[in-house]
């Protein structure tokens, strides 16, 4: 990774931190791209390498996950704008802002984080569902627009994540109010949700996956606890 740079955003917490520890360990000079400017210089701090730090948020177009536990109709406008503004709309602004850069620079691999739940959706968690298959078309069109200009779009699912901070979204009862709806669903007994990976495993393949030879094209690789 010596000579590259790498660009993240949501990389304050969890996944998004963990790969940007990875790549600047790793030689790659590493921008984050955090909302929170708290968060962006305490992750920058306990980084070692070339870390430049920008507060950003890449919903109002200048991507960590953002979930709210509704039925849909107690859904407000304002949990909509939350989840979609977050992605896929966060994605979508950073790579129009990407692909005009990548371009003269000779090209550059753009990965968009997904969830499993896009293949299995959660109960009541609808609209991060649909901001999830959103974020899934999306890239499934941009695999065919800037590929011939050396710049592949690929789509990562995650499974279940140990340390991530997606549950910072949910507070009060809601989590308590969801349990025996997924328990009456079987949600948690599937895609390994009972056995999460921790971040550091998967942005061990995350790096491998930006380390593949540019002869081989993965569109689409889902990262999942075994069994």
């Amino acid at each position: 990774m010596q000579g590259k740079v790498a660009v993240i955003s949501g990389g304050s917490t969890g996944v998004g931190r963990a790969v940007e520890a990875q790549l600047a360990e790793n030689g790659a000079d590493v921008v984050l791209l955090v909302r929170g400017a708290e968060r962006l210089e305490a992750a920058a701090r306990e980084m070692t390498g070339s870390v430049w730090t920008i507060p950003t948020d890449v919903s109002s177009g200048d991507s960590a996950g953002a979930a709210r536990i509704r039925v849909i109709e107690e859904t407000a406008d304002e949990d909509i704008h939350t989840c979609i503004g977050t992605n896929p709309l966060g994605p979508i602004h950073t790579v129009r802002s990407a692909v005009p850069l990548l371009r003269p620079a000779g090209g550059g691999d753009i990965l968009n984080i997904s969830s499993e739940i896009t293949l299995d959706p959660m109960p009541l968690l609808a609209m991060y569902s649909a901001r999830g298959h959103g974020l899934n078309g999306f890239t499934a069109a941009m695999h065919k627009e800037p590929r011939g200009d050396g710049i592949p779009v690929a789509l990562v699912l995650l499974g279940s994540i140990s340390d991530s901070a997606f549950f910072e979204n949910f507070s009060g009862e809601d989590p308590q109010r969801a349990a025996p709806v997924r328990e009456t669903d079987g949600y948690l007994t599937r895609g390994g949700a009972m056995k999460p990976l921790p971040s550091a495993t998967v942005a061990r393949a995350m790096f491998q996956l930006l380390s593949t030879p540019p002869e081989v094209v993965q569109d689409v690789v889902h990262i999942r606890p075994a069994g």
